[in-house]
């Protein structure tokens, strides 16, 4: 697995739905509808990076290169701390 290469096509796959999506929802907000639609393309548009680092930590470790692979998982650790934390105080 390449890491550049598998980084690269998650990200430019999470932009292309995550655009679609957007384009879906603006298209559909004429007839009244859309928000739903709009709202999951922001998701996705803001969850590809976070795809991004798990291609990484994957590819990283795939390839024994565990220094960098030690670095995606403290990544991924912190952003999930982060949303554990902003879904904790968060309003319901």
């Amino acid at each position: 697995m390449n890491l550049n290469r598998s980084t690269a096509m998650t990200l430019r796959i999470g932009i292309a739905i995550g655009m679609a999506m957007i384009a879906a929802g603006l298209a559909m907000s004429v007839l009244g509808y859309g928000d739903a639609v709009l709202s999951a393309g922001i998701l996705v548009l803001i969850l590809s990076p976070l795809a991004g680092a798990i291609v990484s930590f994957i590819a990283l470790a795939s390839e024994k290169d565990w220094f960098w692979t030690s670095v995606a998982a403290m990544l991924l650790a912190i952003t999930a701390i982060g949303m554990v934390i902003a879904a904790l105080r968060c309003p319901k």
